[in-house]
């Protein structure tokens, strides 16, 4: 890679912040949202 400034790594390592934590988000959201789901149909049978 070419190099970069200090701003310009911070901005990278930002994005791939907010890219791991949204994967970790939705990682830990879905199977929760999808638990609560299978509750309410079971409720409603």
């Amino acid at each position: 890679m070419s190099s970069q400034s200090p701003f310009t790594r911070t901005l990278v390592a930002i994005a791939a912040a907010l890219v791991m934590s949204t994967v970790a988000v939705g990682a830990a959201v879905g199977p929760a949202s999808a638990n609560a789901n299978s509750i309410e149909v079971s409720l409603n049978a």
